[in-house]
């Protein structure tokens, strides 16, 4: 009997716990087990590899101490990562299992009377029961967080803050991490409402301290230095981690620094000093306390400075020092001084990184304010390799070092041929004297590099060994690895930083080089020969044999014995010999090299250095060396614009005489000529975009003509435009619209030998390619693709077999996908991700979506995948549109379409958009009549702008014409004086236009050459009010203006008769206000036809609703009748049964009786 119930106690214990354990009860002994078990069990483990991590990462992250540091470590993680996760994946993996084992979402038993007691009510309305899993939540979050997937913590800590939103603390926890995960991502706008929110709402006194660590991050990245200093202080007293709390001192003791309280500097720094952080950061300590001292001090600073690098503590860190050294010099103006600290520095360095590169900058500086480019251009390329993109002198000092990079390359180019020319015209003698010299040098260098590799090989052999030679305990490279630095992309080209390396160790080994072919000959000639023509050279010295079989000797290479006698020793004479130009064909070689470097220097002090005086001094001596040379009329027209640029009146009279002297005929000779060039040059930004955009319209419209008189006048009344790579783009394309194929190729070849980098080359390229492959053109301009656009034509416009047989067809249980489609360009796509990832992760716990981006044609498409039929898909359209659902945060030219998988195959093989709503409005229109108006009203709402974009159109072409019937004896003169058309037309002061910025001449452009005689035939035959046509239209977009300047009034040239020009402008009012009313009668029309359209379709709607209600009750209905039908039939059923049971026991019972009588 004991034994039995022991039995029976152990197995209750097990049912009850069998029954704990299951999620699928909800009562208080199964929410205190679950949360029991996902604290100590799965939560423990994950929490426990978080804080491994964090500690590893504050512990082993290396920074430089010479910029401005970072409150957070994990600030200086990449921003644009490839892909997700990171260290703390275990730990979000962890939480993420504790929730999907341990979460209880069924609701308690309702009790008697719950509705009137709020506890109960509160309890009823919770979404998660188990009270632990908010902790595994938040877990998950920071380690996204952590692992630097901002956008995607953020989207966890917005969903914790609304499914625990009773809990005010956790709350407010998840909302000053939203807020910082906003901060990370340098949205300070939306950091600054976050948190501004959180204050004014109030929270719990246990999140103070995280809102202030958040608040005062959000400071220092804004840079409000100011108040971040005393928000900082605060957090630095409530710190517990004290390396984390050294660091906050020492970027406070920055900040301060910054703020000019160099005596408040002084004492933070010395903090930080005193507090026994690692010696990196207590040697950067000592150096800005050394920068902070006032200057009647600087004695005692330098020798403080010149202390420390006698110790051999320092070893490592002397380009700080030198550093430090150089820019006490600088701030007491010795420039000396400060050079040779910054030259010390860059030779003493051992670790490169930042340090180096900051000292690399100073000297670059240096040098490049005293005109000495050749030797500033190491300094800034240099630099480059060791700066992130993040540096904040990144820009200036890749831009610097471009610059300098292609100049060096000429001027060391003209200082080699000079003197190679030198050492021909030497005796014989001196010439082999000069050359030993330089062997001898190459010698000492070549051993002293010898000397080095040894000496870094048994270095590297010490430290292999594990001796700790010439390395302090606790000491590591101050570079972290190039994968960190670069984002953590993979491909080479993708990382400046490599880049800038690749190309410094290019230059140590090869020197400065011209980015042409055959860039390691000295003597380019010799690899002149074309690829077919060596092959054929090869042809011919296979081997060959006569008519017995015997072989034939190959004919000599004259050209490969050339290349075999040249030298490549450096060490030997003939090496120096051979490039002297002795000859006169070398000569004349040698003299073609300084030409091109000159007029290339000029060039580029002229644009990329903006130097007036070398550019010109240059020029000069290109001219004084080769009175002949081919660049003379392009650099007079350069010293020409440089004139007007900087109005250097003796320089603009100058070269503008001597183009009209010299070279009468050319292009530059006829611009400059023209009296108005200077006023169109500096109007041309004021009415390049106007005109390129009354051109643009008229191409829409299909008027060839003045799209093609558009580009004529512009090309030559604004020759520098920079919208003149697009004017032409658009007038190649009027040969489309009249069906020109050889046209079209022509006037895209222009524009892409012309202008190679314009953005529109590239379109340009892919058109002209698919025209030499022989592709057809299809007539018309590129409007009204939209709805009607046909995908997966190929490159000839044609669809396969395959393709044209393809159809929609009608499966609702197949997988589904929701595509959010767009025009490309028009919607931000990290915006549109953001909002859909965010909102699929917080409504879908259990179901995941794949989310994925793909293009065709003109459209772009967020597809999201993962849907088992239509049902679910069109649920899904259903919440996006309800009020918490994102559609009402994305932009309004986003479509939603649900299309089966093999359905969206079926439309990018031949199919339009047009046609698949045709289909499923048909099939599928009762289930989704939503879906359907807002795609019926998105295209009414396309055809009511084009019939607007139409009516503008037609406006502009009316006015067009209006403006081409006043004749040429209504036009003013072209010769009268400034004086007269002064009197007669004088301007108000706001037409006057003053120079500034936006007005001044662009650098480094030419005129467009003239067209071919065939276009400039076409041109002359057109008709005279034709012709004026786009001055007319241009005149209609700027107003009639002046250029004020020190030497001259230019006048743009006015109507003479100024009452005439009244009556006209009157006559014109009228008409167009009579126009104009026409024009409003019309667009109220079509007002009124649109919202008529718009109330069919909104009645139809209605109806579709209605008929939706009708079927769904006359289906509930059916319903209901079948389940009477079925518990009729289940009451017939147990009658039966019940008469058969009784009649059962009758028997039963008297077959009984018989056998008690017998």
């Amino acid at each position: 009997m004991r034994r039995q119930y022991d039995i029976f106690l152990w197995v209750g214990t097990a049912l009850l716990l069998l029954g704990a354990c299951s999620t699928k009860k909800n009562t208080a002994a199964s929410r205190r087990w679950h949360a029991f078990t996902a604290r100590y069990n799965t939560y423990f483990n994950g929490k426990t590899s978080f804080d491994e991590q964090l500690a590893d990462m504050h512990n082993n992250y290396k920074e430089s101490y010479t910029e401005r540091i970072f409150m957070y470590p994990v600030s200086a993680k990449p921003k644009d990562k490839n892909e997700t996760g990171g260290p703390f994946d275990r730990a979000i993996e962890k939480g993420n299992k504790a929730i999907k084992q341990h979460s209880i979402r069924k609701k308690p038993t309702r009790k008697e009377g719950w509705r009137n007691d709020p506890k109960q009510v509160a309890l009823q309305n919770k979404e998660e029961y188990n009270p632990f899993l908010k902790h595994c939540w938040m877990l998950i979050a920071q380690g996204q967080f952590y692992n630097a997937d901002f956008l995607q913590a953020s989207a966890t800590f917005s969903y914790i803050a609304r499914h625990y939103a009773t809990d005010r603390e956790m709350v407010a926890a998840a909302r000053i991490w939203q807020a910082r995960c906003y901060a990370e991502l340098g949205w300070l706008y939306e950091t600054e409402t976050a948190l501004a929110r959180l204050k004014e709402n109030g929270f719990p006194a246990q999140n103070q301290k995280e809102y202030d660590r958040v608040y005062a991050d959000y400071l220092v990245k804004s840079g409000r230095f100011e108040e971040a200093v005393p928000e900082l202080q605060k957090v630095i007293g409530h710190e517990k981690n004290r390396r984390q709390r050294t660091r906050m001192r020492y970027l406070l003791g920055q900040l301060q620094t910054e703020l000019g309280q160099n005596e408040a500097a002084y004492q933070t720094f010395g903090k930080v000093a005193s507090s026994n952080p690692p010696y990196e950061m207590e040697f950067a300590a000592r150096i800005r306390q050394a920068e902070v001292l006032p200057p009647s001090r600087y004695p005692q600073v330098l020798k403080m400075l010149h202390r420390m690098t006698k110790s051999d503590k320092n070893k490592d860190f002397l380009d700080q020092v030198y550093t430090a050294i150089g820019n006490v010099y600088m701030s007491r103006g010795d420039t000396a001084n400060a050079i040779t600290n910054y030259t010390l520095g860059i030779e003493k360095s051992t670790q490169g990184g930042l340090d180096l590169a900051i000292c690399q900058i100073k000297l670059g500086d240096i040098y490049f304010a005293q005109k000495e480019y050749v030797k500033a251009q190491p300094c800034f390329s240099g630099a480059l390799s060791g700066i992130r993109k993040e540096y904040k002198d990144y820009d200036r000092v890749a831009q610097l070092s471009a610059a300098l990079d292609e100049l060096v390359v000429h001027v060391e180019a003209v200082h080699l041929q000079d003197s190679l020319q030198a050492l021909a015209k030497l005796p014989e003698s001196e010439r082999l004297a000069v050359i030993d010299k330089i062997i001898e040098e190459v010698k000492e260098k070549e051993k002293k590099e010898a000397e080095d590799a040894e000496r870094e090989r048994y270095l590297a052999e010490q430290e292999g060994r594990g001796s700790g030679f010439g390395q302090r305990p606790n000491m590591q490279a101050n570079l972290q690895s190039l994968s960190v630095n670069s984002g953590g992309s993979s491909f080479y080209f993708y990382n400046d930083q490599t880049v800038a390396q690749g190309k410094t160790q290019f230059q140590n080994k090869w020197g400065k080089r011209v980015n042409q072919d055959d860039w390691r000959r000295r003597d380019k000639a010799m690899s002149m020969a074309s690829p077919l023509e060596n092959q054929h050279v090869d042809e011919e010295n296979r081997m060959q044999f006569d008519e017995e079989g015997n072989p034939i000797e190959a004919p000599v290479d004259s050209m490969q014995l050339v290349m075999d006698s040249l030298s490549s020793d450096p060490k030997s004479r003939e090496y120096y010999l051979q490039q002297i130009p002795f000859s006169e064909e070398d000569v004349e070689a040698s003299n073609i090299i300084i030409a091109d470097g000159l007029f290339n220097m000029g060039m580029i002090y002229k644009d990329k250095l903006e130097n007036k005086q070398l550019s010109v001094e240059t020029f000069r001596e290109l001219e004084r060396r080769f009175p002949e040379n081919k660049y003379r009329m392009d650099y007079y027209f350069q010293s020409y614009l440089m004139g007007l640029r900087y109005k250097d009146k003796p320089l603009e009279t100058e070269y503008k005489n001597k183009l009209i002297q010299i070279f009468p005929e050319s292009d530059y000779a006829k611009a400059v000529a023209d009296p108005n060039y200077e006023y169109n040059i500096r109007m041309m930004d004021r009415v390049q975009d106007s005109l390129y955009e009354t051109t643009y319209n008229r191409y829409l419209a299909n008027d060839t003509s003045f799209v093609r008189r558009s580009y004529r006048h512009f090309s030559k009344t604004y020759p520098l435009a920079t919208l003149m790579p697009k004017f032409m783009f658009v007038e190649a394309l009027t040969y489309v619209q009249s069906g020109d194929a050889a046209g079209f190729k022509n006037a895209l070849q222009k524009l892409v030998e012309k202008y190679p980098s314009a953005d529109v080359t590239e379109l340009a390229n892919e058109m002209l390619k698919g025209i030499l492959r022989g592709r057809k053109l299809v007539q018309g301009n590129m409007t009204g693709m939209k709805w009607n656009l046909r995908f997966g034509l190929d490159e000839y416009g044609q669809l396969s077999a395959a393709d044209s047989a393809r159809q929609f067809v009608d499966n609702p249980q197949s997988p589904h996908r929701m595509v959010l489609l767009y025009p490309t360009g028009a919607v931000d796509r990290n915006q549109l991700l953001y909002a859909v990832a965010a909102y699929n992760f917080a409504h879908f716990e259990v179901k995941s979506f794949d989310l994925s981006m793909e293009e065709a044609g003109s459209f772009s498409m967020l597809i999201v995948s993962g849907f088992n039929n239509l049902e679910e898909t069109l649920e899904y359209y259903a919440m996006i549109y309800a009020p918490d659902g994102y559609a009402s945060a994305i932009d309004r030219a986003v479509l939603f379409f649900p299309f089966s998988d093999e359905n969206y195959e079926t439309l990018l093989h031949g199919k339009t958009l047009e046609e698949y709503m045709t289909f499923f409005a048909e099939k599928y229109g009762a289930q989704a009549p939503e879906l359907v108006v807002r795609w019926r009203m998105q295209v009414a709402a396309d055809e009511e702008e084009t019939s607007r974009e139409d009516i503008a159109v037609e406006q502009a072409a009316n006015i067009s014409t209006e403006s081409s019937e006043i004749t040429e004896e209504e036009k003013s003169p072209q010769k009268e004086t400034k004086e007269e058309i002064s009197e007669e037309a004088p301007l108000s002061q706001e037409e006057t236009v003053q120079e500034t910025g936006e007005t001044s001449i662009e650098k480094g452009q030419e005129p467009v050459k003239e067209e071919t005689e065939e276009t400039e035939h076409e041109e002359k035959n057109i008709p005279e009010g034709e012709e004026q046509t786009v001055a007319e239209e241009e005149q209609t977009v700027s107003p009639d203006t002046t250029v004020t300047s020190q030497d001259s009034v230019l006048v743009k040239p006015k109507e003479i008769t100024l009452e005439y020009l009244q009556k006209r402008r009157a006559q014109a009012e009228a008409k167009e206000r009579l126009e104009q009313e026409a024009k409003e009668k019309t667009l109220e029309e079509r007002r009124k036809e649109a919202a008529k359209q718009k109330k069919q379709l909104l009645k139809e709607r209605e109806a579709l609703r209605r008929q939706k209600t009708k079927e769904a009750k006359e289906r509930l209905k059916q319903k209901e009748k079948e389940r009477k039908e079925k518990e009729k039939a289940n009451r017939q059923r147990q009658k039966e049964k019940e008469a058969a049971r009784k009649a059962a026991q009758k028997e039963k019972a008297a077959a009984r009786k018989v056998r008690t009588r017998k």
